[in-house]
């Protein structure tokens, strides 16, 4: 074998490889976490909802396009390619056919800007985390602030996919979400109630 050959061969042995590397399941139920970031988890889902009243955001029942199946949350990341900035698609289990997921958040105010419009539920792209730790990046070379603005997110674009992707993320590991609302509180340090000491 040549040099080059055996080049492509390592070449494509690693990318079989991290290919098979997907994220792990979680049980969101059996994550721990300490008092006082379950405090602050609390405080910005209950902050969450005062904004967004019955806030729901829907990340089981996305279906791929070729053959129909339902996939969860789990499906979905599992189809993602490890460490690919660049790649917007998951593969689903069954088919193996590439699309790119969405997810839909809806809530009650009148006032919440949907895809289609006022009161209208949003749909977003559901981002892989190295996409969307690539374009969060981008925006943040700027500072946080720009993000932090209650009217970045209210508009469905880009930017509420990234926003809302983001709660989701942080949702999904038990992370607080309440610095990401700082902006609605004009100026207000949103800050858990200190811990009564008897």
């Amino acid at each position: 074998l040549s040099a080059g050959s055996q080049l492509k061969d390592s070449v494509a042995m690693k990318k079989r490889r991290s290919r098979n590397k997907s994220l792990p399941n979680v049980d969101t139920d059996r994550l721990v976490v300490t008092n006082s970031v379950s405090t602050h988890v609390t405080l910005g889902e209950s902050l969450l909802n005062l904004l967004y009243p019955d806030i729901a955001i829907d990340t089981n029942s996305d279906s791929c396009p070729s053959c129909s199946k339902i996939l969860s949350e789990d499906d979905i990341t599992h189809g993602w390619v490890p460490c690919a900035f660049k790649e917007y698609t998951t593969s689903c289990p069954q088919c193996h056919h590439r699309f790119v997921p969405k997810f839909t958040v809806s809530c009650s105010s009148p006032s919440f800007q949907g895809s289609q419009g006022i009161a209208t539920p949003l749909y977003c792209e559901f981002l892989s985390p190295w996409v969307l730790r690539k374009e969060i990046h981008n925006i943040l070379c700027g500072g946080i602030d720009v993000m932090l603005q209650p009217k970045w997110r209210t508009v469905s674009d880009i930017n509420a996919t990234l926003w809302w992707n983001t709660i989701v993320w942080l949702k999904r590991y038990k992370l607080p979400i309440s610095f990401l609302l700082q902006g609605s509180f004009r100026n207000r340090l949103i800050l858990p109630a200190p811990a009564e000491t008897f």
